[in-house]
């Protein structure tokens, strides 16, 4: 919406620029045609980070983890996640203090046996704030509380429309 606007007043103010040549005022058309050139360099400039937003996401929910990569979609509820470590997956093998090697990569165990990593910077977000927030949150369901609900696409086609009840009998 915000970049359709810009284009609008990139065209417009040309569009006056153009106008106010013809009718003889150049130094007018002169800041028309600057100010346009701001428009379109604002224009350009979302463009370019549109092209640049990431394909990872990170979402914190009141029941569960998301994160989504690309295509995959990976959900952890709070009741399974076990740890939450920025331990090298080699360390975590060998368990020994003294050789612990810290990582950007922060690695979330499940119950099941099942582990998911990912990178936190990808997320705008310090490693190892993001590791405090995730056991933080999987230790206080006060602070879970605050969260949205998690409603995915996926939730809302497998169940059935809900359209409201009636509010006359139908003739």
């Amino acid at each position: 919406m915000f970049a359709a606007f810009a284009l609008a007043l990139a065209a417009a103010l040309l569009g006056a620029g153009a106008w106010l040549v013809r009718h003889g005022s150049g130094w007018a058309a002169l800041i028309a045609a600057m100010l346009a050139g701001v428009a379109l360099a604002v224009l350009t400039r979302m463009i370019r980070r549109l092209r640049h937003w990431p394909p990872s996401r990170l979402g914190l929910f009141a029941d569960r983890l998301v994160m989504v990569q690309g295509p995959v979609e990976m959900q952890a509820p709070w009741e399974l996640v076990e740890w939450a470590t920025l331990a090298s997956a080699q360390d975590a093998e060998f368990p020994g203090w003294s050789e612990l090697r810290l990582t950007d990569r922060l690695r979330v165990g499940l119950r099941q046996g099942r582990t998911f990593s990912l990178r936190p910077a990808v997320f705008g977000l310090e490693a190892e704030a993001c590791r405090d927030l995730v056991l933080r949150l999987r230790d206080d369901p006060s602070l879970r509380a605050r969260l949205p609900e998690f409603d995915s696409m996926l939730d809302l086609e497998n169940r059935p429309p809900h359209t409201g009840g009636l509010t006359h009998s139908p003739l």
